[in-house]
């Protein structure tokens, strides 16, 4: 409609990075969909391709859905790789000091 303020178009580079996501999904990896901005936009992207391999992905669906069942999300594993990474800084600290 005329005066509608348009949204710029996407760079195809983004879009070449979001299939490249989806189609790993599709080969076995993953546990979802991954989409760079927090907005409408992006839930719009997750919800697109989560239905899209609903519908026309039957089998590649119900392995996600089995590996999201036996990962462990827990915070109590995100605790410890965090604790992992602060050992790591430990043993490794900066060359120079930063102050």
């Amino acid at each position: 409609a005329e005066g509608e303020k348009k949204e710029p178009a996407e760079p195809a580079e983004k879009k070449v990075k979001k299939v490249t996501k989806v189609t790993k999904e599709r080969e076995g990896h993953g546990t979802g969909w991954q989409f760079n901005s927090a907005d409408a936009e992006g839930l719009k992207f997750g919800l697109w391709n989560a239905l899209h391999t609903y519908k026309h992905y039957k089998d590649s669906w119900k392995k996600m859905m089995k590996r999201c069942m036996t990962t462990d999300f827990s915070w109590e594993l995100s605790a410890r790789k965090y604790e992992q990474i602060f050992e790591w800084a430990k043993m490794d600290p900066p060359s120079q000091n930063p102050w």
